[in-house]
């Protein structure tokens, strides 16, 4: 019973401790504690950060990748390297498997010459 207590009690301190961090980040930031940042990560077009956002939908365009990869993924694409094509797409870019098969199979939509 008494273990049951002080768990209890952690768990209680545990939350407000967790509420006071977000009260304080909410008021460090001006009181935007779940806006978007200001912060433009696309600034440059190389992806300076390393920061590259996740490929276009569907939409019949190129997805976004950072251009050295891009090359990759087409030469791998002529020689029929698709496993490899999509390993390098989520080394480059953190990309789950999804996203990158999805980005390697856009690239091979738009063709690879």
């Amino acid at each position: 019973m008494l273990l049951m207590l002080v768990a209890l009690l952690g768990a209680v301190l545990v939350m407000a401790v967790g509420m006071a961090v977000v009260r304080w980040g909410a008021e460090y930031r001006g009181g935007r504690a779940f806006d978007a940042d200001d912060v433009d990560s696309l600034s440059g077009a190389d992806g300076v950060g390393g920061y590259w956002p996740p490929p276009a939908e569907s939409t019949g365009q190129e997805p976004v990748l950072p251009p050295h990869v891009l090359g990759r993924v087409r030469v791998l694409l002529r020689e029929g390297r698709e496993a490899e094509a999509v390993e390098a797409v989520r080394e480059a870019t953190g990309m789950d498997l999804y996203r990158a098969r999805e980005a390697v199979a856009l690239v091979r939509r738009n063709g690879t010459d």
